[in-house]
């Protein structure tokens, strides 16, 4: 073979391997997402937990998550909470300090198929002064459980993030459990206010808005 049709199908030979290479690298991105989507997702994507306060003791936020499991078996799923690389967060917020302060519950749960799970979100942030007015980002992250299909343990695992973005408040709250003068003030206005339209209600319908009984009395005599 002459040197010119060999240098021919050298470079038949790598084109062909590119093109298969090429179309090879542009069919995986497309079915992977795809397959996440139709047996593993949860939701919201991400969410804002505004006036987020520094209690100091754990409380649940209104905001669940739903995991779906759209397989044709149950599916064990772990979720925790991470944090995110410094580069890898919303603009205007920071990686949360410490990660236990967001606590999902169940942490582990099985999921029938074609069902759900509902997961809540506990946060126990310390009670300092230095952690209000901040912006925090944090992961909670869904992750399924292999399983073992045809004697083989799945080569995939899938596992999917929840962004959460945390707005703490501007003040320090009072202590849990510490009474607060003002609000008990207000409620101990609006009693009296209370007590003192009924107790005329009372004494209007006594009189018949006549006047006083006694005056009345003393004018039939005269008569």
């Amino acid at each position: 073979m002459s040197e010119s049709k060999r240098c021919v199908l050298i470079s038949v030979l790598i084109s062909l391997f590119t093109i298969s290479l090429f179309t090879a690298l542009s069919v995986v991105p497309a079915v992977f997402p795809q397959e996440i989507e139709n047996v593993f997702s949860v939701s919201p994507g991400s969410f804002t937990a505004k006036n987020v306060p520094p209690l100091g003791t754990p409380y649940i936020i209104p905001q669940n998550i739903v995991v779906w499991n759209r397989d044709s078996v149950d599916r064990v799923v772990v979720i925790t909470s991470e944090i995110p690389p410094a580069g890898q967060v919303s603009p205007g917020y920071e990686p949360i300090p410490n990660d236990n302060w967001v606590v999902p519950f169940p942490s582990s749960v099985v999921i029938k198929e074609n069902s759900y799970a509902v997961i809540q979100l506990s946060f126990n942030i310390p009670r300092q002064e230095n952690l209000t007015g901040e912006n925090w980002d944090v992961r909670i992250h869904a992750e399924r459980e292999p399983i073992i299909v045809d004697n083989t343990l799945e080569p995939i695992v899938l596992g999917l993030d929840v962004v959460v973005r945390i707005q703490t408040t501007r003040e320090l709250p009072p202590p849990p459990g510490k009474v607060n003068l003002a609000m008990l003030a207000v409620v101990a206005i609006v009693i009296a206010v209370a007590v003192i339209c009924i107790g005329v209600w009372f004494y209007s319908r006594k009189t018949g808005g006549r006047g006083k009984p006694g005056k009345v009395r003393s004018l039939r005599s005269q008569g």
